[in-house]
């Protein structure tokens, strides 16, 4: 009898702290639990919390439960944040000149149209049997929904912009080669939770995409979604997302919304054609971290209505973002050897600049461009427009005989080694560079210079040492550097010296003297040559592009 009474004494407490809707329901809220070290599926099991999602590579989840539970979980020592699953939604306005303001008309001849590319549309969906699009696949995370197709239109209207079909109907989009995937995070409403997007992107990971386009926003942001983006780009994606629609004009700085603003994404805002020139459209967010601006008012595409509802104008950055991830796949095509970094630099360096000089809050780093597929580039963001090395670098990238690194930096001025300097040359000589066994005790079949060290030391162009070793990782001076450009190139021999440092005496007085006769140096200012110093990766690549072009043309000397 005890107990019993306990008990209801007990429930009666817990009913009268519970708080309820007017309707009697129970107050919850929808959040996004990150726990410390690994997901508590215990806790998931609770019969009051409605799970949504739950992101075993982030530790987290996304559940619905009751409001008071919050500050109790909070104090569990497995759990580090508990976030809103904020609402997101599309920016557009229901209400092209854009396709050719951006002289997309004319790039057609280049013949490059996204081809191979993979862009997924994280949105409303996409009208699966619209007559103008071709979808390559789709998923959908959003509750109740039964197909990615689009019951909104939005999203249709997006992927229109981006891939609509170059045929004889309805409208054309930027890459219309590229394979457009529907991932539905939105619904019929064009609303959804950053938990629902979250889950878009890692189903873009997994299933290996290259681009993903949101046309959407938050005003708040969150951890889990910044961690979702951050690890697509450490993947190679590139994000793009519009900057948010204001409802009024906007008269002073609000930077951008999320996703756009974090700096995993390319942030793009809306412009419009008036008074013979681009302005920014008077609803377009703006900001320190605006990246694109592109066309975004009253722009026709397709649509997920029938018959004349199959096309419409919208209007928004919505409109304007779609534009900028078109292009990327132009770039991923006209570019392959671009990574994703390189990328956004080439697009960086190839818009065109409006509003203030360079970077700037209204217009970011300008109107995109398609690429010019015949330009030699420069896209390493360490390297300016205008060094004495500049152009032999790009040369040699466009060649794919250099790279950089990950983080889209050369590293001009850092010295070359010996297994860095004979997997160029191999490259410019057009060596397989497979990896393989080598004689050489410290180059292992596993090292990324096996197959060209093999190569070049098979054909004498570089030598090892008497220990048997190849030392791979000593950096490489300028003096023996002429030496192997000499052999790898044939060229001839010289007819005088030209240094004053440069020692008839030593094994490379030939060889640079030589390499001075065929213009690929000069050497320094005050007359030397500087033969023990190591070379740097700047240089060496100078050598190796006029080495290459054997006299053919004249160019900035090398120092």
């Amino acid at each position: 009898m005890y107990k019993q009474k306990y008990f209801m004494i007990l429930l009666f407490l817990f009913l009268v702290l519970i708080p309820f809707k007017a309707n009697g329901e129970q107050l919850t809220e929808r959040v996004i639990i990150i726990f410390q070290n690994e997901i508590d599926y215990s806790l998931l099991e609770n019969k009051e919390i409605e799970v949504h999602h739950v992101f075993e590579d982030l530790d987290a989840a996304s559940v619905t439960i009751p409001v008071e539970w919050e500050d109790d979980l909070l104090d569990r020592a497995n759990i580090q944040l508990i976030e809103p699953d904020s609402e997101v939604k599309t920016t557009a306005q229901e209400m092209s000149w854009g396709y050719h303001a951006l002289g997309l008309a004319d790039f057609k001849q280049t013949g490059y149209t996204g081809k191979g590319v993979k862009i997924g549309i994280l949105d409303t969906g996409v009208r699966v049997d619209h007559p103008d699009l071709r979808i390559a696949g789709g998923a959908v995370f959003v509750q109740g929904a039964a197909s990615y197709n689009d019951d909104n239109g939005h999203g249709s209207h997006v992927a229109g912009i981006i891939a609509a079909q170059d045929n004889d109907i309805g409208a054309v989009g930027v890459a219309p080669g590229a394979e457009i995937y529907a991932v539905k995070v939105l619904d019929k409403n064009g609303e959804g939770n950053q938990s629902d997007v979250v889950k878009g992107i890692e189903w873009a990971m997994d299933q290996g995409l290259d681009i993903i386009n949101l046309s959407i926003t938050s005003q708040n942001g969150s951890y889990l979604l910044e961690e979702a983006l951050k690890k697509a780009q450490s993947q190679g994606i590139i994000t793009v997302a519009a900057s948010g629609n204001y409802p009024t004009a906007l008269y002073r700085n609000l930077n951008v919304l999320y996703p756009a603003r974090y700096p995993s994404v390319l942030a793009v805002g809306s412009v419009t054609w008036e008074n013979n020139h681009f302005s920014r459209s008077l609803f377009s967010y703006f900001g320190q971290d605006l990246d694109f601006v592109a066309p975004g008012e009253e722009i026709y595409s397709t649509y997920n209505g029938t018959g004349a509802l199959e096309y419409e104008y919208s209007t928004g950055t919505s409109m304007a973002s779609p534009f900028v991830a078109g292009m990327a796949a132009l770039y991923k095509e006209a570019y392959p050897t671009l990574n994703s970094q390189q990328i956004k630099v080439h697009m960086e360096k190839s818009a065109e600049d409006l509003g203030a000089p360079g970077k700037d809050m209204e217009y970011g780093y300008g109107l995109v461009q398609p690429p010019l597929s015949k330009e030699v580039v420069n896209v390493f963001s360490d390297v300016a427009d205008d060094t004495w090395y500049t152009k032999e670098v790009s040369d040699l990238f466009m060649k794919g005989i250099i790279s950089g690194d990950n983080d889209g930096n050369f590293n001009p001025y850092k010295p070359i080694t010996r297994a860095e300097a004979v997997t160029m040359i191999g490259r410019a000589l057009k060596y397989s560079g497979a990896q393989t066994v080598t004689k050489f005790s410290d180059v292992p079949a596993g090292h990324f210079a096996s197959g060209y060290i093999t190569s070049t030391t098979d054909d004498g162009i570089i030598k090892g040492y008497s220990d048997g070793s190849f030392k791979p990782n000593l950096n490489i001076i300028r003096g023996d550097v002429a030496v192997i450009l000499q052999r790898a190139f044939g060229l001839p021999n010289a007819a005088s010296s030209h240094f004053a440092d440069v020692s008839d005496q030593k094994h490379y007085f030939n060889s640079i003297n030589s390499l001075a006769e065929q213009n690929i140096t000069k050497g320094y200012s005050d007359g030397t040559f500087k033969p023990d110093l190591n070379i740097t990766r700047a240089q060496f690549s100078v050598f190796l592009s006029k080495a290459m072009a054997q006299n053919q043309g004249t160019a900035t000397p090398a120092h």
